[in-house]
């Protein structure tokens, strides 16, 4: 359901109040994720707010220029549990559950302090004093220019430039099927701040590493074909992101190659993460409610676009995934 402009208000004048508000979003944070937290520190910093903006990991190269050249607080790099003592509010973007939040899961369950969650993704279960959650909206970022212009915050160009990048990489640059009116017109909105929309897509689409595409090129290879060709899944092995050079935030958009094969309609990515622990993403072109299936492994998202972080080896979550795929399914 949308988010009205009641709550807008309330959610609002809760922030307003806050001197040093923490900003997080979810663990390997995405374009939409990284222009939630880059947008929303450049509009509390323009109304004499001193936020400490959080990512779990740094950013990869496609989204660090976003916050210029000051870039955010990294956990347990330039961030620790101490740094914590003085928030006195918590705004949670482009997640509302604690699996993706989980370096700071325990902290958010303790801390006394007010919390605001904007999010757009089914899954949920942090509790919040306010929760500004539309599921049909195609970004984060998206609601958050909502918000702004609800609240009437100025959306000064670096705030343009981050809530665009968000709103353009979750529609996959405006063709993803949650691309809708509101989406454009927001878009429209900002562009006369001066955004060189040629340049934010070069910088996000045509600045490849040569890790990451031998890494595309190592993982596709890995591809294989369930139920008469309608589910496709990859897998990504540490071995692999080692032999290529790459980073665990290289996998990003990969799910999304398989999707181009006719016949498939599901696809899974499993990726190794630490020792005995697997990442698994989901994606659907649209007859595969994917959120529902993510949620029986503890994970959850969009009805296109989930994800799940499961306790197990690779081998044995991938045999269990393309089983409850195919059951999910009714294949």
């Amino acid at each position: 359901m949308s988010v009205d402009q009641a709550e807008f208000a309330r959610a609002a004048r809760m922030v307003s109040g806050w001197k040093r508000p923490l900003l997080v979003t979810h663990t390997r944070a995405d374009g939409d994720a990284v222009g939630c937290v880059a947008a929303m520190r450049s509009v509390l910093r323009g109304r004499g707010v001193a936020p400490l903006s959080l990512l779990f990991e740094p950013p990869s190269q496609k989204y660090a220029w976003v916050f210029g050249d000051d870039p955010p607080g990294i956990w347990d790099l330039s961030v620790r549990s101490p740094d914590l003592a003085r928030v006195d509010g918590v705004l949670v973007l482009d997640t509302c559950t604690y699996s993706q939040l989980l370096p700071l899961a325990d902290w958010l369950r303790a801390a006394r302090v007010p919390k605001v969650v904007v999010d757009h993704h089914l899954t949920r279960d942090l509790p919040a004093d306010e929760l500004l959650i539309d599921e049909f909206a195609s970004a984060a970022c998206r609601l958050l220019y909502d918000w702004c212009r609800a609240a009437s915050w100025t959306i000064d160009p670096q705030t343009a430039l981050a809530l665009f990048v968000g709103i353009a990489t979750d529609t996959g640059w405006f063709r993803f099927s949650n691309t809708d009116p509101h989406t454009f017109e927001a878009a429209a909105e900002l562009l006369p701040s001066g955004l060189a929309i040629d340049e934010i897509y070069r910088r996000i689409y045509e600045c490849e590493t040569a890790a990451r595409v031998r890494l595309f090129g190592a993982a596709l290879s890995t591809l294989e074909l369930y139920y008469g060709e309608r589910l496709a899944v990859l897998t990504v092995t540490n071995e692999m992101l080692a032999r290529c050079g790459a980073q665990r935030a290289d996998t990003e958009n990969l799910i999304n190659e398989p999707l181009k094969i006719a016949s498939v309609e599901g696809s899974v990515l499993l990726a190794e993460d630490e020792a005995g622990v697997t990442r698994v993403s989901f994606r659907s072109k649209g007859a595969v409610d994917v959120a529902s299936l993510a949620v029986t492994f503890g994970g959850g998202g969009h009805s296109r676009a989930a994800g799940a972080r499961i306790a197990q080896p690779l081998a044995v979550v991938k045999a269990e995934v393309v089983k409850r795929f195919g059951q999910h399914a009714g294949w």
